[in-house]
């Protein structure tokens, strides 16, 4: 076992010797939820064919609550594309003054688009960059928590449920901190930054793939795919992330770099995108632990423009690249009820030998629900 494998186990059997010692005596509880994401995609192709058409993007349902005193449970599971596939599952410890221990599969902390849930982002998907670069769900553990208006994460982990079936399951660290001065009323920044380093699995010779959809998910094609990198020995990613919250006005953008290293091709790749965002009707994003919540807006229209850059070539990977600009429009019925109006307006340069410049164009409506 390396020493990163050690050190990773003793770290994990810390964890369990400090709760386990932690007494346990409240009452189990369970409070059920669930969402609903039904979206409509029409693309106007240029030179690839998009498939138009209808989906379910989203069709989850979670139980969560309380084991014992300081003890939280979640289980999610989404049912949609006719699959069953597990999201968060996890047990929490909450009962150190610090912070919170989680241990299970759950979001590992690096993007403030990826962390905001599906529930709350301000655009119908989350942008090409942060799709290429973020963590998003593994098995782990993972310590994080909030002082005044910091927050810090900071975690070990493997890899997603099934995802290293049949081979050396790879492994990795990663971390976050942000930090939130309010600045009036309604009114605060963000800023923060997280990396992570990561060993992928020893199925098929240690290979990595960088590759996005153009921010429409009914369409399989990516425009941005580095292929498949051999001899790939580690992955480190790295971002910065900064947003503004002004009454009814909002700013948000990130930056994203990840360079992979082994004895082939070692390409540095980047992303980023950013955009701004104006309830007409005078609400304000909400936000709470270093990511944006659930918006008290009830008969509210949100008016939203974002633009997004992924480059997928260095060197002699030639990935790709893509830039997107989206306009949104969102009405909120309740907090809990929203439709959502996007349209993407998509500038690729395809992978070498994907074929000429595209660029072509996607209209997405989707009614999003969710309760809890």
């Amino acid at each position: 076992m390396s020493t990163r494998k050690y050190a990773s186990a003793a770290l994990a059997s810390l964890a369990v010797s400090l709760i386990v010692a932690a007494p346990a005596f409240a009452q189990m509880t369970v409070a059920l939820g669930g969402r609903i994401q039904v979206d409509a995609t029409e693309f106007n192709d240029d030179e690839a064919n998009l498939n138009s058409g209808t989906e379910f993007r989203r069709a989850r349902l979670f139980a969560e609550g309380d084991i014992a005193d300081n003890w939280s449970y979640k289980a999610q599971y989404d049912f949609a594309g006719n699959r069953t596939t597990m999201k968060d599952a996890y047990i929490r410890y909450s009962g150190f003054n610090f912070g919170k221990i989680t241990i299970g599969q759950f979001k590992q902390e690096f993007g403030l688009e990826e962390l905001t849930s599906s529930k709350y982002i301000t655009f119908i998907e989350r942008t090409s960059p942060t799709e290429a670069f973020a963590l998003s769900r593994r098995i782990g553990i993972g310590l994080s928590g909030d002082a005044d208006r910091w927050h810090y994460a900071f975690s070990a982990f493997g890899q997603e449920e099934s995802d290293s079936e049949g081979a050396d399951e790879g492994y990795g660290f990663a971390g976050r901190v942000t930090w939130a001065p309010q600045i009036g009323d309604n009114s605060f920044l963000h800023f923060g930054g997280a990396a992570n380093w990561q060993q992928p699995t020893s199925r098929d010779d240690e290979t990595w793939r960088v590759r996005a959809r153009p921010e429409a998910h009914q369409s399989n094609v990516r425009f941005v795919d580095t292929g498949t990198l051999t001899d790939v020995d580690d992955i480190v990613t790295y971002g910065v992330e900064g947003a503004g919250v002004f009454g009814p006005w909002s700013i948000q953008g990130e930056w994203m770099g990840q360079s992979v290293n082994g004895d082939g091709e070692e390409p540095d790749l980047t992303g980023y995108y950013v955009y701004g965002s104006w309830f007409l009707t005078g609400e304000s994003r909400a936000y709470k632990g270093g990511k944006f919540g659930r918006t008290k807006a009830t008969n509210a229209w949100e008016l939203a423009v974002r633009y997004s850059d992924t480059d997928l070539e260095d060197g002699d990977v030639l990935g790709g690249e893509q830039k997107n600009i989206t306009l949104a429009v969102n009405y909120y019925v309740n907090p809990y009820l929203r439709f959502m109006f996007n349209y993407v307006a998509i500038d690729a340069d395809p992978p070498a030998g994907g074929g000429p410049q595209d660029e072509p164009g996607a209209f997405i409506v989707r009614a999003a629900m969710d309760f809890k």
